[in-house]
């Protein structure tokens, strides 16, 4: 498939075709290149690098970057595929920028090693021009396109004479064009028993040999920690048309720390003891005070929820891939005590999830119920004033979705792993019991419900007796109240039954609706059927509700809204009388 895609590229003679071959009318593709005045094509802003100083960014205007990406989605196709479709990294050269690959990935091709020596190259993006660009994609015997479209890949991918940065096609052929410098340096590497590995500019070399081979680097006669680059390795990058950062340079021993692209590797792949250090203290400054910040200096800078979510997510998916590594591919085995990063990770979710929310949160059985809800919000939106919110002349739910990770395995999600949450009556059952211990060290937020809505059936049951035995009842609980408040922010809200019958919330909707047919095939909401002839709760709530939510009935729905109504005006009245 892939390697009729370059025959494709490799075939195409004028703009026609090559718009074709990206999918866009030779109207857009012209628009793009020639349209658009080049004064206007990108915004330029900076952002502060970690080694200091600052980093021109040039985003591409929406047009232009929709070309850009169409042409980086099909040079990357082109890209795995000539090398092979690695799917593992111990071969893998360049990890930058590419599926399954990352600093971590890099990282670990350099672990346990007495030697390792790093060289960052300057002004990468920028040093590839549009001369560059079109001669590799006109000449390289891998390529070898027509003059047309070698200049046509260079219009679209340069802006100034280089690539610039914060263009989605910039990654990927810059990854193109340097796949000959690492090449020429893996082959070095291995013939002095060297690992090479490239991560964008940054290059790593590697070795367990007792000297450090003088044809990549070699220590200064006058100062013992300065080492110069070799002079092979120097020709080798100025012939690949690449310049050295000589401030850059350094050599790491085995005695000391050693990381790679950010991450330690004297004898795993690991973050930095100090960077962990840092995202533990902001979760628990997060959920103690609502607020999180990170020194620099004597500074304190401001971290947004999000951002303190981005880099604990980053300690744990590098830590918890180290693990994997290390136990064989074990399973994950749920009923284990999570490790400590992970733990923290779990209940940041929580607070993130739960506790420190600006809105109402629904915590409901599955991911189509969501759907469901929020298109009869949308739809029934006068009747529920309460229940929405304009912004920008958009009428949204004033509501949150818990969303599970949306991974086709969910046990591998992190939805499952750190909060048992991969869908289903008999995990909220659970989590009801479990979800004072989950809140305890929360001293900020609260100030939102969050409401648990499950099916009013059979199935329920049991989470119906747990509420009767937490709330110490005396009335019976069996899902025909409004609501059940359960303790904290924490409420239980019943489909309400259509008549006396069970109702799960598919029922909710007209048999007209449930008869819908896609394709041919009928609704199956047991998900058991055959799936030639069925269709199943995903693509009922997908194609069927949310693509014509317009037209749909959503007047069973009101009793289901009054009650989750009812659960905001009773938490805003507990809020208030609480001392």
């Amino acid at each position: 498939m892939t390697g009729s895609t370059l025959k494709t590229l490799q075939a195409i003679q004028n703009l026609h075709g090559f718009a074709a071959f990206l999918g866009v009318t030779p109207k857009a593709l012209g628009h793009a290149i020639h349209g658009i005045p080049e004064v206007s094509k990108y915004t330029k802003f900076e952002i502060a690098k970690k080694s200091g100083g600052k980093r021109e960014i040039c985003a591409p205007v929406p047009h232009l970057k929709r070309i850009q990406r169409r042409l980086a989605n099909k040079l990357k196709e082109i890209e795995m595929s000539l090398e092979g479709e690695l799917t593992t990294n111990e071969h893998v050269l360049s990890h930058g920028f590419k599926p399954n690959l990352s600093i971590a990935t890099n990282a670990r091709a350099h672990r346990g090693r007495r030697w390792v020596f790093n060289i960052d190259l300057a002004d990468f993006f920028p040093s590839i021009n549009f001369g560059r660009v079109y001669g590799f994609f006109l000449k390289n015997s891998r390529y070898g396109v027509s003059k047309t479209v070698a200049t046509l890949i260079a219009q679209i991918a340069c802006y100034e004479n280089q690539l610039p940065q914060g263009s989605p096609s910039s990654p990927v052929i810059s990854n193109i064009v340097a796949h000959i410098l690492d090449i020429r340096l893996h082959e070095l590497a291995a013939s002095l028993n060297c690992t090479y590995t490239r991560y964008a500019d940054d290059l790593t070399f590697s070795t367990n040999e007792k000297g450090f081979p003088g044809a990549i680097a070699k220590r200064s006669q006058d100062e013992d920690d300065v080492w110069k680059i070799g002079k092979k390795v120097k020709s080798i990058i100025k012939q690949s048309g690449f310049e050295i950062n000589p401030k850059k340079t350094r050599m790491q021993y085995r005695i000391s720390r050693q990381d790679v692209t950010g991450l330690v590797v004297n004898e795993k792949v690991n973050v930095r003891a100090e960077y962990s250090r840092t995202a533990r203290a902001m979760c628990h400054q997060l959920w103690t005070k609502g607020a999180a910040f990170q020194k620099d200096g004597k500074l304190k800078l401001a971290k947004t929820p999000e951002q303190v979510r981005g880099i604990m997510n980053f300690v744990y998916h590098i830590k918890e891939c180290e693990e994997v590594r290390q136990s064989d591919g074990a399973e994950f085995d749920p009923s284990a005590p999570l490790p400590g990063y992970a733990r923290i990770y779990a209940k940041l979710l929580d607070y993130l999830s739960f506790w420190g929310t600006d809105k109402p949160v629904l915590l409901c059985e599955g991911k189509t119920d969501n759907i469901y809800i929020k298109c009869a919000i949308e739809n029934l939106a006068a009747s529920f004033p309460t229940l929405i919110e304009s912004s920008g002349g958009v009428i949204e739910p004033a509501v949150r979705f818990f969303n599970r990770s949306d991974v086709k395995d969910t046990k591998d999600s992190l939805t499952w792993k750190l909060q048992k949450l991969a869908g289903g009556v008999t995990e909220l059952t659970s989590f009801l019991g479990e979800y004072r211990e989950r809140i305890k060290d929360f001293k900020h937020g609260g100030k939102y419900p969050l409401v648990i809505v499950v099916d009013n059936d059979q199935e329920s049951k049991g989470m119906f007796s747990h509420i009767k035995n937490i709330i110490k009842s005396a009335a019976p609980v069996d899902g025909s109240a409004p609501f059940y408040y359960i303790y904290a922010n924490l409420y239980v809200v019943a489909i309400p039954k259509i008549g006396s019958k069970d109702t799960y919330i598919e029922r909710l909707f007209s048999d007209k609706v449930l008869k819908k047919t896609l394709d041919g095939k009928t609704f199956d909401v047991t998900g058991k059927k055959n799936n030639k002839t069925h269709y199943f709760k995903s693509d009922f709530a997908k194609k069927v509700i949310k693509k014509n939510k317009a037209n749909i009935d959503f007047k069973r729905f009101k009793p289901l809204l009054e009650r989750i109504a009812a659960v905001k005006a009773d938490y805003a009245t507990r809020i208030k009388t609480t001392p």
